[in-house]
């Protein structure tokens, strides 16, 4: 018995606009924020599944024990039409991911790569605020 993959979502774009395919909804025409990466490499599914992401901002270390590490990944996002939890306006999602055992020196370049994730965050944060309409 053979199971098809997941078809991919094929999206128009339009002024402010995408146009997906849902399995629940069909064809749907959507508000599209300018600041969304797209749409070209999801799959078809539910209308509560539907996404919006920014581009990912990420802070990277490079150690002698490791070579180079992402220590952190943060992009806009929005899930406006999610069932548990609809995202309403733009969130920050962040992963910090370090799991590593250092030497002074690499412990030095960690707690600096650390610190550009914190500006980095904070800077994205501005932004996200500022889409929302909120001051800082």
């Amino acid at each position: 018995m053979s199971t098809q993959p997941p078809a991919m979502q094929d999206p128009r774009y339009g002024q402010g606009t995408v146009t997906l395919q849902t399995l629940d909804h069909g064809e749907v025409v959507l508000p599209e924020p300018a600041w969304c990466c797209g749409h070209d490499d999801d799959q078809v599914g539910y209308l509560a599944d539907v996404t919006h992401n920014g581009r990912p901002v990420r802070a990277d270390v490079s150690t002698e024990r490791y070579g180079l590490a992402e220590v952190m990944e943060a992009f806009i996002t929005q899930a406006p039409h999610a069932v548990l939890q609809p995202e309403l306006q733009p969130l920050l999602a962040v992963r910090i991911d370090v799991d590593m055992t250092v030497a002074p020196a690499d412990g030095r370049k960690l707690a600096q790569a650390l610190r550009v994730a914190s500006l980095r965050i904070e800077r994205a944060l501005n932004e996200v605020a500022r889409l929302r309409g909120e001051r800082r």
